[in-house]
């Protein structure tokens, strides 16, 4: 039996994040859930993700995993709201404790357990991770920052932001522990799959979204199968020159590995202090 999957896009960020649900048992899913966030006032809102939870509630589904794709970079997970909210584990990959013990020091977060007990579920790559009559199983993402994860379940993949639609190629390779070569690699694994595997991705423009194995090896303007991977580099090289600075970086970070919770405010009522990026 194929899961039923919602995709919800975020239109601040482009972010996607997805409601996934078992037929038979009514148990569900959530990939990717994000907050909402000014980066100039540091104001959080829930709005957006308490929409997707009243869905979940209006149907009297089972939350039983929050399926985090990486330590985002592009948006504020709110898989912290969501565990509060509906009790669900927040799951990422189990190579996040590297990352861990390199970003909390960096970025001054104290109270981070380096060890990743503050998530509920290491996964290694390959493990299973049943729902009622489905499998989710991770697939390990090495060229993100390490605890990077796709999650196959089904007949779809979802890729985070390591493959988006054909139109748009793959995700920016310019923000901390991104590395081109690698997320070249990762791709190549996604695309190695079946050619009708569903692939959805973690962030698209508006009209963008949900494609096959077959045309993203067909037409995906980075990842297609005239390009290698030298060729690769180049052309994310140059995208990534051309692209704003990523303003939510640093929040999303101190967020990320807290596992979606916010930091604490100092005594000035600052709870996000500035960061440079180049350092971590």
């Amino acid at each position: 039996m194929q899961p039923e999957i919602t995709a919800y896009r975020h239109p601040a960020t482009g972010t996607v994040t997805y409601l996934i649900v078992d037929p038979a048992t009514f148990l569900c899913a959530i990939v990717d859930p994000v907050l909402d966030f000014d980066p100039v006032t540091e104001a959080v809102d829930t709005s957006f993700m308490d929409k997707i939870i009243a869905d979940i509630r209006a149907r009297d589904l089972g939350p039983t995993w929050i399926l985090e794709t990486a330590l985002h970079t592009g948006h504020v997970s709110a898989a912290g709201h969501v565990k509060y909210e509906t009790g669900a584990s927040i799951c990422i990959g189990a190579r996040v404790v590297d990352s861990l013990k390199r970003l909390a020091p960096a970025l001054g977060e104290d109270g981070v357990d380096l060890d990743g007990w503050d998530f509920d579920k290491l996964a290694q790559d390959g493990e299973a991770l049943p729902m009622g009559g489905l499998e989710i199983t991770a697939l390990a993402l090495d060229g993100r920052l390490p605890g990077a994860v796709a999650y196959r379940l089904g007949d779809a993949i979802f890729t985070g932001d390591v493959l988006l639609a054909p139109a748009e190629g793959a995700g920016r390779c310019d923000v901390p522990g991104a590395d081109a070569g690698k997320t070249f690699d990762d791709a190549r694994k996604v695309l190695a799959l079946p050619p009708a595997t569903r692939v959805l991705p973690g962030v698209c423009a508006a009209g963008a979204g949900e494609s096959t194995v077959a045309e993203e090896k067909a037409a995906n303007v980075q990842l297609n199968d005239g390009v290698d991977r030298l060729n690769f580099i180049a052309l994310r090289t140059v995208a990534d020159a051309l692209l704003p600075e990523p303003v939510l970086a640093a929040a999303a970070l101190r967020v990320a590995v807290r596992a979606g919770r916010l930091p604490p405010e100092s005594p000035s009522g600052q709870r996000f202090a500035p960061v440079d990026l180049a350092k971590l």
